[in-house]
């Protein structure tokens, strides 16, 4: 069974390109409204030409950004979250800031985004956090990222 859309709130974090934008558009069409959230608050909205769409800031490396955010919003049906912080490169070229605002983005704070939104939703509410193909399977220059997503399917 697929549950409606329609009159539901969904919280969609990421980019104003790609996955994020093919999942808002989705969204509106079946009826519902779409909170997108990043960290560029105005090239989000630029991103969008719909009155259904709103377009929010969070850093997902910042707990106080995450509660901020579910304070504002209130309750949300559905949070979305495809962001990233990609480190890439060679290990030896991989500079330990990088590598952990890669892992706080895709791993801790969707651990976050659950603490604040969870008791925020209703009882049929629903978190889907996106990982990457490289947690399977790397390539060169892309361990940390698949480090990073293989610790995000959790």
């Amino acid at each position: 069974m697929t549950a409606s859309l329609k009159d539901r709130t969904v919280l969609v974090i990421g980019r104003g390109s790609g996955i994020a934008h093919a999942i808002a558009l989705s969204i509106r069409e079946a009826g519902g409204t779409v909170v997108v959230a990043g960290r560029d608050k105005e090239a989000l909205a630029a991103a969008y030409d719909d009155p259904g769409i709103t377009a929010e800031e969070i850093d997902l490396t910042d707990e106080a950004s995450i509660a901020a955010l579910a304070e504002r919003l209130g309750q949300v049906d559905h949070v979305v979250s495809t962001a990233s912080a990609r480190a890439r490169g060679a290990v030896g070229d991989l500079d330990h800031d990088s590598v952990l605002m890669s892992f706080n983005v895709k791993v801790v704070g969707p651990m976050f985004l659950a603490k604040h939104f969870a008791p925020r939703m209703p009882g049929d509410g629903s978190f889907v956090f996106f990982s990457g193909s490289s947690a399977r399977k790397p390539t060169a220059g892309m361990l940390a990222v698949g480090a990073t997503n293989g610790a995000s399917t959790w």
